[in-house]
């Protein structure tokens, strides 16, 4: 059981992304353009819509693919790798149940990049960590709450796949997958 459970998740947050009002999606791309010093086209704050809808698209679709390629990685290192007796299948549904988190923790979150007008706002390790700047502190702003709880909870239930895996080993792989993941993304945001 995974699809329903991966298409609630995405209508989650393809809704989080709607609910940001117009100006404020204007406002980003406009702080955006400058900060990258390049210039700023006429009425820019005007296309919010467009920065809305195309970045609710973008969530769903992107919803969809990093499950699968999650599932997919997790899998070839549990399965292959390390032995255990779980299936595509089996883990696709698992990622989709703990997925769940990230997408709730979106909503949860909707408050404060409204107020804080930011529509990539999140409650990360680098929320309690201010005044960091370059690689640091994009690697302390990719450390997201929602998503430590939610790879934990995937290590538990992958323990319940195959009873043979212990929780601290499943939470060390996992965790190291995507602390590494972060790790490589701050590069390029840094």
């Amino acid at each position: 059981v995974w699809f329903w459970t991966l298409a609630l998740g995405a209508i989650l947050v393809v809704s989080g992304v709607l609910a940001i009002p117009t100006e404020v999606w204007g406002e980003m791309m406009r702080a955006q353009l400058l900060e990258a010093g390049q210039p700023v086209p006429e009425g820019i704050e005007n296309q919010g819509d467009l920065f809305r809808v195309g970045g609710a698209i973008a969530a769903g679709v992107f919803w969809f693919v990093v499950a699968f390629v999650s599932a997919g990685l997790i899998t070839g290192i549990f399965a292959f790798l390390l032995g255990d007796e779980v299936g595509y299948r089996q883990v696709l549904s698992v990622v989709s149940h703990t997925s769940l988190i990230g997408a709730l923790g979106s909503l949860i979150v909707l408050p404060l990049r409204i107020l804080q007008r930011d529509p990539q706002l999140t409650l990360s390790v680098g929320t309690f960590l201010p005044g960091l700047d370059g690689y640091a502190g994009a690697f302390f702003r990719g450390l997201d709450l929602f998503g430590i709880w939610s790879y934990l909870l995937l290590a538990l239930a992958l323990t319940r796949l195959d009873p043979r895996r212990g929780f601290g080993v499943a939470a060390a792989v996992l965790m190291t997958m995507f602390v590494g993941l972060v790790a490589v993304f701050a590069v390029f945001q840094a």
